[in-house]
């Protein structure tokens, strides 16, 4: 028997290995395999299992096998090929995407000494060495474990001392996962009644700590209502602002015992909370998105702004969980998990996982074998790697926020969209999927309107509340009539201060982080730049430095022109760093936050934020496109967009279409529970058309308009498109590479291969890029793909264009 297996490795196709006699494989296990020389093993993911015999070679036989029960499902690995084949990439670097970090083996192998390691073994005196080094405690790699035994491949010799228990694979010790456990504590049984509470707490009216913890007990774990909670022991020592060791001494006393249970595990007496109570216009919406399921796979939700898209998905989650089955919940941003997840535990109890790629990696693993075993999860929320996890029982997909361009992973391959992978995830497992998105994107749109996903709409907000009211400022009339207050027009500051006094809170959005983006000479007009990629550095005030937010360099800021060394340097234009600092000084008394990717770095950094914001600890919360995603703050009056402009004139086909809905999105955070909100945007072209139908809330318009100029200048929904980026040191060889693989394309495609041309950002990390798009026919880009393939292999199978990086971007947004 052979088994054809994928490795975690960049390398197109998949391989064949021997199973040796004795070894049981079953398709989606993992199995220690050599590669290349043998100086490598990984942990590879059987394919499939078969009997023909390659006639190109003897297969290598498989080491080991890593567990004892499949982790890979077959709908998964059908998923891979499906994602591997659309982006163009290997299956490789699909899997590498897919699994936690803890179940891809894939570094350098290296030994370790095994608990038979002092046994001498007849028949292996060039082992000895070998065996010495690892009794001394020295960690030894395959190729040094080669060199000691002298031999080019050690493996055969190395499975002898592996079986004889002279030495282990360290991958071997690290791939033992085992379940992160977390200590909770409950009331002993014979203190679990009211009258013998009673008596503990007369018991401890001398030990006034102890007697602390016990009250805080009681009041977290309501153990003298009907619905008692499991209490986390860290959890009452943090409320009870006392020790571990104060708890323990209570377990000694016989008050409290304590267990363990695997961190993440649902608790078994948790109830479900009542069915939300649906309006008359989400009830109608409910109805049409059911008769929507029986006609088509997918359907999409057209909801405006906080009009209870949330609660449809509540009550068809709970449809679905009745029938025993899964739900997988996307969400584009991590900062959304946050306030979804505390909304579905109050309806699903603790049967509710995260998955998401801030989590540590054993959280990661713990999940993904959660969902192998005999109780998976019920309901998983994630961000765009969720839809990798192993599902048994998928009942229905929920994307929520679908247009949002999050969902597209960009480094490093497979460069996916997981709303697309969603929808084919839920083919696979023959389900439905709800695309729910206030400002849905024009293919999705496109899609709708064609009849081929349903459409459903929710145009009123919940409890009939009035949209935003939406204002715009005219920056130029301001700044000549003196009206402006740094960056904030006497408009803004004076709805900003309503707001405060009414005791209500403030959204401000502006989509640049740092402090400024650029330092300027006065005399001669140089700018600093990054040493390794053609852009200008932005200054972080509160690092003091200047930063390349491409590579992440920073550098000390400069006291002259480093071109004719005036002194005379000055800062342009703002990021949220500085309008935190501005706010601080027009409102002395406002608790002001900023939420960006500096400040949210942390683990829990997002956390606290949010936690802070709805719990009325914050007034003004100060970011970047964070803040424009789903959130729901109930005190949330008043939001500002500080600079319209710059979203209308990025340089992409999308630039209309992402900033309505960016502009859509954010002024949606306002005003969501009793009385309409305000938005102040400020823009110097305040008569742009996207402005207009941004204060209108006009979709249907925004879809008409850019419609008309997808369809004029053949880009999607009519033509899919296929981007590549070439990347090398040398500027002559990457321009050499990108004309080469243009004129190679152009037999074929003719104009509709654009390119090459050099980027607004055309060094990055000491690289020179070239980038090329080539627009396919809808009905006929599975064959094109396979002509691109064959064509990229064919020029770059040329040493002069070898050494070129490419990165192919399939459905670039």
């Amino acid at each position: 028997m052979y088994a054809e297996v994928i490795l975690p490795l960049a390398v197109p196709g998949t391989f064949t290995y021997a199973i040796p006699e004795g070894l049981a494989v079953v398709t989606g296990m993992r199995v220690a395999v050599p590669f290349g020389r043998g100086r490598k093993l990984y942990g590879a993911i059987v394919r499939r299992l078969h009997n023909d015999d390659p006639l190109e070679r003897k297969p290598r036989p498989i080491l080991s096998v890593l567990d004892t029960a499949p982790i890979v499902l077959s709908e998964q690995l059908e998923l891979w090929d499906r994602i591997a084949t659309h982006y163009m990439c290997t299956v490789g670097e699909v899997m590498i995407a897919a699994l936690p970090g803890q179940l891809s083996l894939s570094s350098e192998t290296r030994l370790v000494a095994g608990p038979q390691v002092e046994q001498h073994i007849p028949g292996e005196e060039r082992a000895v060495f070998l065996l010495n080094a690892l009794e001394d405690g020295q960690v030894v790699t395959l190729e040094q474990a080669g060199e000691l035994l002298g031999l080019k491949d050690p493996m055969p010799v190395v499975k002898r001392l592996m079986e004889q228990g002279a030495l282990l694979l360290e991958e071997q010790l690290k791939q033992d996962w085992k379940p992160r456990m977390a200590s909770y504590i409950r009331l002993a049984p014979e203190t679990a009644n009211e009258e013998a509470l009673h008596g503990w707490f007369d018991r401890l009216e001398k030990a006034p700590k102890q007697l602390h913890v016990l009250m805080r007990y009681v009041e977290l774990s309501q153990c003298l209502t009907d619905h008692p909670k499991e209490v986390e022991r860290a959890k009452l020592v943090h409320a009870s602002g006392s020790t571990t060791a104060v708890v323990e001494q209570l377990v000694k006393k016989g008050l409290f015992e304590r267990y363990e249970r695997e961190e993440g595990r649902p608790d078994p007496a948790s109830a479900l909370a009542p069915p939300p109570t649906l309006s008359a216009a989400q009830q109608r919406a409910l109805d049409e998105v059911k008769a929507g399921f029986a006609t088509h796979d997918v359907v999409l939700l057209r909801g405006v702004t906080s009009s209870g898209k949330t609660e449809l998905y509540t009550t068809l989650i709970m449809e679905a969980l009745a029938r025993g089955e899964q739900v997988l919940y996307l969400l584009p941003e991590i900062a959304l998990t946050t306030q979804i997840i505390a909304r579905l535990r109050a309806r699903f109890a603790d049967d509710v996982a995260v998955f998401h790629s801030r989590m540590a990696q054993h959280e990661r693993t713990a999940l993904w074998m959660r969902c192998t075993s005999d109780a998976p999860p019920r309901v998983i929320v994630g961000a765009r790697s969720a839809v990798f996890l192993p599902f048994t029982k998928l009942g229905l997909v929920v994307v929520d926020e679908e247009h949002d361009p999050s969902y597209k992973q960009h480094e490093p391959a497979p460069r996916y969209h997981a709303r697309d992978m969603a929808i084919v995830l839920a083919g696979l497992h023959r389900t439905k999927v709800l695309l729910g998105s206030a400002t849905p994107s024009m293919e999705t749109l496109y899609n709708a309107r064609t009849g081929k996903y349903g459409s459903v709409e929710l145009l009123v907000r919940y409890g009939d509340v009035r949209m935003p009211v939406i204002t715009r400022v005219d920056l130029r009339d301001s700044a000549r009539r003196k009206l402006m207050r740094g960056h904030f027009s006497t408009t803004l500051v004076e709805h900003i201060q309503q707001a405060l006094d009414k005791r209500e809170q403030v959204i401000v959005f502006q989509n640049r982080r740092g402090y400024v983006p650029v330092w300027q000479c006065e005399s001669c007009g140089w700018i600093p730049q990054c040493d390794q990629c053609d852009v200008s550095l932005t200054y972080h005030k509160f690092q003091h430095q200047l930063r390349c937010h491409y590579c992440g360099r920073h550098y000390p800021p400069p006291t002259h022109c480093g071109q004719c060394g005036s002194s005379r340097l000055r800062m342009l234009g703002f990021g949220t760093e500085k309008i935190e600092e501005e706010l601080g000084e027009l409102f002395t008394n406002a608790r002001i936050a900023r939420m960006d990717q500096d400040t949210t770095r942390g683990k829990n950094a997002l956390d606290r934020i949010l936690t802070a914001f709805g719990q009325g600890a914050v007034d003004i919360l100060v970011g970047t496109q964070m803040v424009t995603k789903g959130l729901d703050f109930d005190h949330v009056s008043t939001v500002a967009i500080l600079n319209a402009d710059n979203l209308m004139r990025f340089p992409d086909f999308r630039a209309h279409e992402r900033a309505f809905q960016l502009m859509a999105q954010v002024a949606g955070r306002s005003g969501r529970r009793k009385t309409a909100g305000t938005v102040i945007i400020q823009a110097q072209e305040v008569q742009h058309p996207i402005l207009e139908l941004v204060v209108h809330h006009d979709v249907d318009g925004m879809y008409q308009r850019e419609l008309e100029h997808r369809r004029a200048h053949g880009y999607p929904p009519f033509m899919r498109l296929v981007q590549f980026t070439l990347k090398h040191r040398s500027e002559e060889r990457v321009a050499h590479t990108a004309h080469e693989l243009a004129n190679a394309l152009r037999p074929r495609f003719g104009d509709l291969v654009l390119g090459p041309e050099i980027p607004v950002v055309s060094r990055i990390r000491d690289k020179h890029l070239r980038r090329l798009m080539v627009k396919l026919a809808r009905s006929t880009h599975h064959a094109d793909k396979e002509f691109l393939r064959d064509t990229i292999d064919r020029v770059f199978s040329d040493p002069a264009h070898s050494a070129v990086q490419l990165v192919t971007d399939v459905d670039p947004v």
